[in-house]
């Protein structure tokens, strides 16, 4: 009963975003097309007609119909031990509004997977200038201009972190466009994304008892806007590779399976590019079908970079999450190594597969 009420009041939600995304993409639209044109000149983005961002302001939530903010990466220990760490808050805006909470922590010696999820109605925030302050059941997801605190328990498991807001902030762009921070999914509509790929991290995991002192760098997302998450699936990768550079690359799909974009951004402490077309191709390798879903994902990949090839391979290859008790969707979140050209270590994430069933994406 708890399952079944948990999906009528997303599917609620859904259908009050998808009413709000039509809306906001007929004014879009209109305020595009009212722009006068310009003998000569290349045509006004849709983006372009959006407020731009702006920062440290825009860390704060929207009251979009969509928004999240989202932590990844592997933190080691003095003694060598190392965890992977995924942590993500979701607000979705419509007739009812609802918060949800993931995250998940991977041991890397053993391979264990501590994952769980919360959600409630409403948003469980406290007021802060230029931040957020999320709590609910035990867990904190907070930040300022100068810091961000992560905590979360699990059966046997827990995550506390602070988190430093230093290095690089990276505004994506798609190829071609000229407004950073925004990307234009065409139907599926617009999407405020910015990254920091590297945020200093220190603070304890702990695990059946035993805390363990750790430390090292998380990458952090902040997405949202009016655009539709159910009209397309994608892979995405955020990879610190060893020569200090971040990588991220996605790669939509439609519910046919069939590829839309492939993008992303290259970055380092001198600032970042984005990738332009014919530059980032990714070749799908091993899949993997979990037992618990029948959900098959493809778990390796490669990456065609004009400077090299790199090899993605998951630590693990179990690490879906099943979230059909708080967001109705199932995917695969899971730390990954990189070799080839470069080494590096990261994060992949594959949504959408739940939606194509057990098949993978087609190529055309």
């Amino acid at each position: 009963m708890v399952f079944s009420a948990a999906v009528a009041v997303v599917m609620v939600v859904i259908g009050a975003t998808l009413y709000h995304l039509a809306s906001s993409e007929r004014e879009l639209s209109a305020a595009v097309a009212a722009a006068p044109p310009q003998a000569g000149r290349k045509p006004v983005e849709r983006t372009a007609a959006l407020p731009p961002l702006t920062l440290p302001a825009d860390d704060a939530p929207h009251g979009s119909a969509m928004e999240w903010w989202y932590y990844s990466g592997i933190l080691g220990a003095e003694a060598g031990q190392r965890y992977a760490v995924h942590m993500v808050v979701f607000v979705a805006n419509g007739l009812v509004k609802h918060t949800v909470m993931h995250a998940a922590l991977t041991d890397l010696q053993t391979g264990k997977r501590y994952a769980s999820q919360s959600r409630t109605g409403g948003t469980p925030a406290r007021s802060v200038a230029y931040g957020f302050d999320f709590r609910q059941e035990g867990w904190q997801v907070t930040a300022s201009p100068s810091f961000h605190v992560l905590q979360a328990g699990f059966d046997g498991a827990s995550i506390a972190v602070d988190l430093g807001v230093s290095g690089p902030v990276v505004a994506h762009r798609a190829p071609g466009s000229e407004t950073p921070g925004l990307l234009d999914f065409g139907q599926s509509g617009i999407s405020y994304y910015y990254s920091r790929p590297r945020m200093p991290a220190r603070g304890s995991i702990a695990i059946a008892g035993k805390s363990v002192p750790v430390s090292g760098e998380l990458w952090f997302d902040h997405q949202w806007g009016e655009f539709d998450v159910l009209s397309l699936g994608w892979n995405w990768f955020a990879l610190h590779l060893d020569d200090g550079s971040d990588l991220m690359v996605y790669e939509l799909f439609d519910m046919e399976g069939r590829k839309v974009m492939t993008a992303g951004t290259l970055s380092n402490a001198q600032g970042s590019q984005p990738l332009e077309p014919g530059q980032v191709e990714l070749v799908p390798g091993r899949t993997w079908t979990s037992p618990k879903t029948g959900i098959g994902y493809v778990v390796e990949w490669g990456i065609k970079l004009p400077s090299g090839f790199l090899n993605i391979k998951p630590f693990f290859a179990d690490s879906e999450f099943d979230s059909g008790g708080t967001t109705a969707n199932i995917y695969w979140e899971g730390p990954v190594k990189v070799g080839g050209s470069r080494e590096g270590q990261g994060f992949l994430e594959l949504s959408g597969y739940d939606r194509l069933g057990a098949s993978q994406p087609k190529r055309r």
